[in-house]
């Protein structure tokens, strides 16, 4: 069995960092929903549906409208790192001081385009939407999405293949929606558009959902109890380890639904926690 120890501390580095600044960040948030300014929802199966449907009909429209693929990526890509930012480090310090560090980070991220500037803007950005959305849901409802796109990730990378196809044209477009990894400490300084073309060799990718789902999750049980938010969050982690065992031991090296074993440890640790 085969463990990179150096590129698994990156991938622990980026992820753990975001988990606890979402986690964290939906502590803040707390006092909005003890002052029912922020409600969860009650679980509904209808939502879940139409949310499926709606994922299905924007990856259609995605894939017909290639031309428009790259101007529409990138600035959904800024809108996500700009809204993530604000949310993040709203939960700390006042407005418009919130507004001006979110539209400087989004600056940074437009104008800089190494591997680290990436990194650091997509924490960020996963950190923000993803510790909003999981305080506006219930643990129930996250544990629900969880195993629905779990499901979903294995039938689009392993059946249909058209993740494996959308993963490449957002490479090919320069916006890629999750953490690019380096192999080497140094490369994190690399030009994103020379990584982009040494993917598998120099780097590897770990996707924005593969991170925000688990943290979605833990969110929604800051509002709980910030132990068990950590706890679930060291649980997702055990998840990212046997992702990477599962990755660096292929005998050739190919995409891989990275949600499956992440989700189960992080619902594992749910439900484990459920007990404590």
């Amino acid at each position: 069995m085969i463990l990179k120890l150096n590129v698994f501390a990156k991938e622990v580095l980026l992820f753990g960092a975001t988990l606890l600044i979402g986690v964290f960040s939906a502590y803040n948030y707390t006092p909005l929903i003890e002052k029912s300014i922020i409600e969860p929802p009650a679980f509904s199966w209808n939502s879940l549906v139409i949310f499926f449907v709606f994922l299905v009909i924007l990856m259609l429209v995605v894939r017909k409208f290639r031309a428009l693929n790259a101007v529409v990526l990138k600035l959904f890509l800024i809108l996500v790192v700009f809204s993530g930012t604000q949310i993040v480090v709203g939960s700390i310090i006042s407005s418009p001081w919130d507004l001006l560090w979110a539209l400087a980070v989004a600056g940074i991220f437009m104008l800089v385009h190494n591997v680290l500037v990436h990194d650091i803007s997509i924490m960020l950005g996963i950190a923000g939407v993803s510790s909003l959305l999981g305080i506006t849901i219930s643990p129930q409802y996250a544990v629900a999405l969880l195993v629905i796109l779990s499901f979903y990730d294995i039938l689009a990378v392993y059946w249909t293949k058209h993740m494996i196809s959308l993963a490449k044209g957002m490479i090919e477009s320069g916006a890629i929606f999750g953490f690019v990894v380096p192999f080497n400490t140094r490369d994190f300084l690399y030009h994103k558009s020379h990584a982009k073309d040494q993917l598998g060799d120099k780097f590897m990718i770990l996707g924005s959902g593969d991170v925000g789902l688990p943290l979605i999750l833990a969110s929604s049980l800051a509002v709980v109890s910030i132990g068990q938010a950590l706890f679930v969050s060291l649980f997702a982690l055990g998840g990212v380890f046997l992702t990477h065992l599962i990755f660096i031991n292929q005998t050739s090296r190919k995409p891989m639904a990275a949600l499956p074993p992440i989700a189960t440890m992080t619902i594992i640790g749910y439900l484990v926690s459920q007990f404590l």
